[in-house]
């Protein structure tokens, strides 16, 4: 791909995330329901969709396909969008209830292929790699998310839309810190006990 739309793509990517992550401890502050808990979500929801899709792209685009990256991508869109959905189908909405199964279906799918890969990068160190953990931790909010049964179980909506958002906030930011962990100056680390 060309250098100006990869760098198109990593602005979108790093800026939305950023914005993202900037405008979380505002909506999960804020009184839930409230105006401003809706406008700061709204915010929230489109930065990071578009920091999500902006990744995915970056991991397409290499001559080498980066599949634990698209992986990665898939399965905070899911969380990210089953949250958005949540409301949606706690009100009724039929269309969001089948868009959630869709995005419940692909976040199961990514988070299998992700377990299916994780145990080969496992050592002595590391007997759980941290694709593994968050691969099984993300199963396991698939497999209790596709219990839910929508508008027939209103009194499930907001734990769905919380805790969805929530994995993909925590998801991301664990990311973040495996990824600029080198980065830390060695005297600012914690010591490990291995």
């Amino acid at each position: 791909m060309t250098e100006p739309i990869t760098q198109y793509y990593e602005l979108l990517h790093m800026g939305g995330d950023w914005l993202a992550f900037a405008v979380a401890p505002v909506v999960l502050l804020a009184r839930k329901g409230g105006h401003r808990h809706i406008i700061y979500g709204r915010c929230f929801l489109v930065a990071f969709t578009v920091g999500i899709i902006a990744g995915l792209l970056l991991a397409a685009i290499r001559s080498e396909p980066v599949i634990g990256l698209l992986l990665f991508g898939l399965v905070t869109l899911f969380f990210l969008g089953t949250g958005y959905l949540a409301p949606r189908i706690g009100r009724g909405s039929r269309v969001g209830f089948l868009l959630d199964r869709a995005l419940t279906f692909l976040g199961a799918l990514a988070e299998y292929r992700d377990d299916h890969r994780g145990p080969q990068g496992a050592t002595l160190h590391a007997p759980l790699p941290s694709d593994l953990t968050f691969g099984l931790f993300g199963f396991a909010i698939a497999g209790a998310h596709a219990r839910w049964r929508g508008a027939s179980d209103l009194s499930r909506w907001r734990v769905e839309h919380l805790t969805s958002l929530l994995a993909a906030y925590t998801v991301s930011w664990h990311f973040i810190l495996l990824q600029y962990a080198e980065a830390v100056p060695e005297a600012a680390r914690v010591r490990s006990r291995y």
